[in-house]
């Protein structure tokens, strides 16, 4: 009996307490689960607004008032890149030689092919000069590798167009201009994302990032999405003068290939020192201010370019520019077989972005396709002494 007072006494004494800290524990968990909520429901309107901008297309009428947000469009031009990337991994058919020896001309010829991501330009990764193949340290930022790499002259195109320089207009003395859609801050966000995705450690997993930016940023990139590649192909001026530079375009590129254009010495030195004159700089006086210098140089390119075949083997192909100009179909098959790739009627007709391109020469163009003009030319400019010399 005296148990069950004592049980209901302390009930009245102590169940106040033990309620009231009940209900604080119980809505501490209340508070905490509405947090959660509060945060899923955030997650879940951010899902709904992506998935919204991806599908629903923008309001017309802000498009029709002008009041439509371009950094929109940017973010959904960024989105949809990086969300459909083409990996562009393939090995390197680097062509190098000596400036005005026909490495534009080869270049073009290989622009339209589709089994090749063909480099528009000449080819800028170069540092600290075009023509020094680049050292990459693995243990930089990406940022750093971008920098390194990024070629200054696609920003210009883009702003610009494509055009050959103003002193190789055409015959009619206008300027052959192409559109290149290429935004550089799109480059770069694609690089990120490349290096996301891909995590390079090595140099050509840093290169393999570059190449997809480039190509996948070259928004109106006629070819990007043809049947798969078998090769990228570029031109840069004089790296294969350079026995270090070519070793390090092979060190990256273990699969990759050069190729060497020879020139005759003639119609290349009419060419060259017609270069000098219409652009005068400090280095190309220097380099074809004389006969003497102008030869020297065209000797050293082209013992560069045969020690280098005797270095790598079957990785360095040697071609005649004559050949090319004279007999482009034989010449072009040679080269297709060589690298494996369909021989087409495409590597016949120099183009930029499948566009017919008048060719990038010292004296005014007249019609597009490839023409035998330069290699006669120098019989009637160079005096006699010059050509015996």
């Amino acid at each position: 009996m005296l148990r069950r007072v004592a049980h209901a006494v302390a009930l009245r004494l102590f169940w106040p307490n033990r309620q009231e800290g009940a209900l604080r524990e119980l809505e501490q968990r209340l508070s905490k689960q509405h947090r959660q909520l509060e945060r899923q429901v955030q997650r879940l309107h951010s899902d709904l607004e992506e998935i919204h901008r991806s599908v629903v297309p923008p309001d017309r009428r802000a498009y029709a008032s002008g009041d439509a947000d371009p950094l929109q469009d940017s973010e959904t031009l960024r989105r949809q890149r990086t969300r459909h990337l083409v990996e562009v991994r393939e090995p390197l058919v680097l062509v190098s030689q000596l400036q005005r020896s026909g490495g534009t001309l080869l270049s073009q010829l290989f622009d339209a092919h589709p089994q090749l991501h063909a480099h528009p330009q000449e080819l800028h990764t170069g540092h600290p000069k075009k023509e020094v193949w680049p050292e990459l340290d693995l243990g930089a930022d990406p940022g750093e590798w971008f920098a390194t790499l990024y070629e200054g002259a696609a920003g210009t195109s883009f702003q610009q167009g494509y055009q050959k320089a103003a002193s190789r207009r055409t015959a009619d003395g206008a300027e052959e201009t192409f559109p290149f859609l290429f935004p550089p801050v799109l480059q770069r966000a694609i690089f990120d994302a490349a290096v996301e995705r891909l995590r390079p450690d090595s140099r050509r997993a840093i290169f393999d990032c570059y190449m997809t930016s480039y190509f996948n940023a070259w928004l109106d990139n006629q070819n990007l999405y043809a049947q798969p590649k078998r090769w990228i192909t570029a031109f840069a001026a004089r790296l294969s003068s350079y026995e270090e530079s070519v070793a390090g375009f092979f060190e990256t590129y273990p699969d990759g290939h050069l190729i060497s254009i020879i020139r005759d010495p003639r119609s290349w030195y009419l060419s060259a020192r017609r270069y000098r004159d219409l652009e005068p700089s400090e280095h190309k006086d220097r380099d074809y201010g004389t006969i003497e210098s102008a030869i020297d140089l065209w000797v050293r390119s082209a013992a560069a370019a045969e020690a280098a075949r005797g270095r790598y083997g079957d990785r360095v192909y040697l071609m005649s520019f004559e050949d090319l100009l004279t007999d482009t179909e034989s010449a072009m098959r040679s080269l297709a077989s060589h690298l494996g790739i369909e021989f087409l009627p495409t590597l016949l007709e120099p183009t930029f972005n499948g566009l017919p391109i008048k060719a990038d020469s010292s004296f005014a163009v007249g019609d597009h396709g490839v023409s035998t003009e330069p290699l006669t030319r120098y019989r009637e400019l160079l005096g006699q002494e010059e050509i015996d010399y």
